[in-house]
């Protein structure tokens, strides 16, 4: 098993920083449902991102957000089908639920099933699923005997993902998902440099990285310094890129952004987003 095992332990501790979204003062989403899956070491885990580096939960509530946005734009231009591809307890199949729109997810077995068990426990279904990890099996093929439609127009949301994944298989991947999914477009968050050599990033950087993945109790091993990789190495382009602290002031936030110290925003530039989509 690969390192996109590590994802399903970390979704419990993303879950706890949107189920405590409703005592923010400027509240940036609606995740009702997140409160089912906030576990008291998840909670924990939060208070240790908070103690690491205090951006860190800020930067899962942007990118909560932003995704969301790309999900409702998407579905307003016309996507008929969205992938949660390794959503943990993404609830973005209810909460964004629309009659047009098809969700699909894909995680491992022992994550579907669990979530499958607490959405069946409050009345709700879980959305078409494939129960495996996306790396080792035909991803299009699995979705497609799932009810996926592969010449549609689809969203792919790959939240929280690229950074656990092992660094010679996130290009191959990808390759084959654009070649069976010719009107697709993909967003995901990624660390916006090499990880494989820390020693070419600044100490406090570094500090602030490794603080980051002891709370998360996961490694980093892949980042991408260049997205023009992307381009070079698939069937896709870059459609739309930046770094999530800088959505700041379009969240209402902007104040509290700019009081970051230099540092710190410095420390930001690492943590990026990026849309790809079909050329």
């Amino acid at each position: 098993m690969s390192d996109v095992g590590k994802i399903g332990s970390t979704a419990f501790v993303i879950a706890a920083i949107r189920a405590n979204e409703p005592n923010q003062a400027v509240r940036l989403f609606n995740d009702p449902y997140a409160r089912w899956f906030a576990s008291e070491p998840a909670v924990a885990a939060t208070k240790a991102l908070d103690a690491a580096f205090p951006p860190a939960t800020t930067m899962v509530r942007f990118r909560t957000r932003f995704f969301n946005e790309y999900v409702e734009r998407g579905i307003e231009n016309g996507a008929r089908q969205v992938v949660l591809l390794g959503g943990g307890f993404d609830m973005r199949a209810h909460i964004l639920a629309d009659e047009s729109v098809i969700f699909f997810e894909v995680d491992q077995a022992l994550v579907v099933d669990f979530k499958r068990s607490v959405l069946g426990a409050h009345g709700l279904e879980q959305p078409p699923s494939v129960p495996h990890n996306y790396l080792e099996v035909d991803l299009p093929a699995e979705l497609a005997g799932v009810g996926l439609e592969l010449d549609a127009p689809t969203l792919v949301v790959w939240e929280g993902n690229t950074m656990y994944l092992p660094v010679g298989e996130v290009m191959p991947f990808l390759g084959r998902l654009a070649s069976a999914l010719p009107r697709m477009s993909i967003a995901f968050d990624y660390m916006a440099a090499d990880l494989q050599n820390r020693d070419r990033l600044e100490e406090a950087d570094v500090r602030r990285l490794e603080g980051v993945e002891a709370a998360m109790r996961a490694s980093f091993p892949t980042g991408f310094p260049d997205l023009s990789v992307f381009e070079e190495h698939t069937l896709l382009r870059v459609a739309e890129s930046g770094h999530f602290f800088r959505l700041g002031h379009r969240y209402g936030l902007g104040d509290m952004v700019d009081d970051y110290p230099e540092d710190w925003r410095e420390t930001l530039k690492l943590y990026g987003y990026c849309v790809l989509t079909s050329t």
